[in-house]
C-alpha cells in the first residue's frame, strides 16, 4: 500500500460509540481503523512512540530514572 495515495481526507466519527459491543471487529472495519491512523501520522497527529514509551516507562517504574 502506498500512503501517499490515501485519502487524506478523514471520515467524520460515527455519532455514538456503543462500548458494550462485544463482537469482533470486522476486517473492513480493522483496514479501515489502520487507514484512519496512517492518514493521522502523515498529517502530524500523536506523538513519536519514543517519547510515549518513555512516559509509560515513569508511571510504571516512576521517576528515578527520568533524570
Amino acid at each position: 500500500m502506498n500512503p501517499d495515495k490515501l485519502n487524506p481526507t478523514l471520515p467524520q466519527a460515527p455519532p455514538t460509540l456503543v462500548e458494550e459491543d462485544d463482537r469482533e471487529p470486522t476486517k473492513e472495519e480493522l483496514m479501515e481503523d489502520i487507514r484512519i491512523g496512517i492518514i493521522q501520522a502523515k498529517a502530524g497527529y500523536g506523538r513519536p512512540a519514543r517519547e510515549s514509551i518513555t512516559e509509560l516507562r515513569r508511571e510504571i517504574y516512576g521517576d528515578a530514572d527520568s533524570g
